[in-house]
């Protein structure tokens, strides 16, 4: 099964991903999946985005202006599938990633647009701050991203981003192991705190293979029906190789 069919990702959807342990994949593989159904694609994060993420999807166009930015990614997208939009550069590998407010005019440039709206320092897992994430008004589908391999290992600056914010959300001391409960929290709690009230929402575990991954996320999956998140998909993301996906 592709991913976007498991998210649910269809023509018209604006789609955000937060979280952490696995955003950037996981947008690489859902455009990847629309485009080759024929539909256009726009990945307009909202955080800043390494260059690297973007060459993968498709040509970059940058502005600080809104109307301009609309402008170059319209036309852009007359001749790429994907096109991915910035406000800038804000070092050589870095983009500046656009305004919440701008994604709903550049909506009806694409099919789809996907959203990376939140920020994670390549952690497998987060704590959300108040101010997270930066998800457009607009949104009509929300998928929180979680790693697997996050589930036992400690709280703290080595494998949790925000690990403070994550021992005051779940109650796991910093230093103690991350349990299924935890996680679930951190995404059920945490990345989806903060949802537009008609949008959809979604869990997706990464890294997940059959054997021990698996029998791990299912827990964790069973954690986060318990909390009333009861779209879950498993993922094994791969640059090298097709994405793997179940639904438990």
């Amino acid at each position: 099964m592709k991913l976007h069919v498991a998210l649910g990702v269809s023509s018209g959807d604006v789609a955000a991903f937060v979280g952490a342990g696995g955003k950037s994949g996981a947008i690489l593989a859902v455009s990847g999946g629309l485009t080759q159904e024929g539909m256009k694609v726009l990945v307009a994060p909202t955080t800043k985005m390494l260059s690297s993420e973007a060459d993968g999807l498709g040509p970059l166009v940058t502005s600080e202006d809104p109307g301009d930015l609309r402008a170059k990614a319209e036309r852009a997208l007359s001749t790429a599938t994907a096109v991915v939009v910035g406000s800038g550069m804000l070092s050589k590998n870095r983009i500046g990633g656009v305004d919440p407010e701008w994604v709903g005019d550049l909506a009806g440039l694409a099919d789809v647009v996907l959203v990376e709206a939140d920020g994670s320092r390549r952690r497998p897992i987060k704590g959300t701050a108040d101010h997270e994430p930066a998800i457009p008004d607009v949104a009509t589908l929300v998928v929180a991203v979680g790693n697997v391999h996050a589930l036992g290992t400690p709280v703290d600056e080595v494998h949790v981003h925000r690990p403070t914010i994550f021992s005051d959300l779940t109650g796991i001391g910093q230093g103690q192991s991350i349990t299924p409960r935890a996680f679930a929290i951190a995404l059920s709690q945490g990345s989806l705190a903060r949802v537009p009230k008609r949008a959809r929402t979604a869990a997706l575990i990464t890294g997940v293979e059959p054997g021990r991954t698996m029998s791990d996320a299912a827990v964790i999956t069973r954690e986060l029906w318990r909390l009333g998140v009861k779209n879950v998909v498993l993922a094994s993301l791969s640059t090298e190789s097709p994405a793997r996906v179940w639904i438990p």
